[in-house]
């Protein structure tokens, strides 16, 4: 019975390699343009969550205008980044499936819950404010207005964290070993909030709350930039086998246009503001781009 057991677990002791030893079975996911749009709209949607939840809790008079716009936009956003994920797992029933226990060490399941509880959240802050505000005497709502973008923004919070590490530990060769992949989404999720939070308040004419942005853009520029060129360190080798051009122009567009160009451009005013904005989301959808390309099987 004894030599009967040690037979069974012999291939994994040492000497007796496994049979997987050695091999990279990570196969490439039909990751294209779907999942790459998934990532935007999810980290937009998040970044602008938490910036718009952390201006609320400041109490700045400014903003206040902006409340209902931001919040249904940033609803809208999140619709759409759920219609793209359900449609990248094929099966909306696989979404439900993965709501039937929260298991804390699965980012997935980690990720699905809280993208589920911040937009039910979302949604019920958006809708119970247009009620007070289409209908005064539904103003005795505000405090459980306040309750749920309090929830809503905890809800963001998770959003903005679990997708870098969703994505790191997919095993996908190019982003199996980014480790500041993370650093890299949070910064630049909220520096893209920032930038479409500029835009609607350039849009809907309130250039006094984009002032208050100038500050807050050229810190994330900052931040942005350093944690993509730690990303960098984490991805180089993989990136110069997948790509070759790319990667400069990918460079450029991260440390001179969407870094120094856009730093510029939040001194000079509102429409600097706007424009570094723009920027933001132009350059960071490039990024997920080429992040998500890491993944092509050579």
């Amino acid at each position: 019975m004894s030599e009967m057991k040690n037979t069974v677990y012999k291939p994994w002791a040492e000497n007796y390699p496994s049979p997987y030893e050695g091999h990279d079975l990570s196969h490439r996911p039909d990751w294209a343009n779907i999942i790459v749009w998934d990532a935007f709209f999810n980290n937009l949607t998040a970044g602008l969550m938490v910036l718009t939840g952390l201006i609320w809790f400041t109490r700045n008079p400014a903003f206040y205008p902006m409340l209902p716009i931001v919040l249904t936009v940033t609803l809208v956003v999140v619709l759409v980044d759920l219609l793209l994920l359900v449609f990248d797992l094929g099966d909306p029933w696989r979404f439900i499936h993965a709501l039937r226990i929260l298991h804390f060490p699965s980012p997935l399941s980690v990720g699905v819950w809280g993208l589920t509880c911040y937009t039910s959240c979302l949604a019920i802050a958006v809708g119970l404010l247009w009620l007070a505000l289409l209908w005064p005497p539904a103003l005795v709502l505000w405090p459980l207005i306040r309750l749920f973008i309090s929830l809503a923004f905890i809800g963001a919070v998770v959003v903005i964290c679990y997708k870098g590490v969703a994505f790191s530990c997919t095993s996908q060769p190019g982003v199996k070993d980014a480790r500041w992949l993370t650093s890299f989404m949070v910064s630049d999720s909220l520096l893209m909030g920032c930038g479409l939070y500029a835009i609607l308040c350039f849009v809907t004419g309130h250039e006094r709350a984009i002032m208050w942005l100038a500050i807050p853009t050229m810190l994330l520029v900052v931040a942005r930039t350093v944690a993509f060129g730690l990303l960098w360190m984490d991805v180089s080798e993989r990136a110069r086998k997948v790509y070759k051009s790319e990667n400069t122009v990918v460079r450029l567009m991260v440390y001179l246009i969407g870094g120094l160009c856009a730093f510029v451009l939040a001194w000079l005013g509102p429409l600097g503001i706007t424009f570094a904005g723009v920027l933001s989301l132009a350059v960071g959808l490039m990024e997920r781009y080429w992040i998500i390309g890491l993944t092509k099987k050579l």
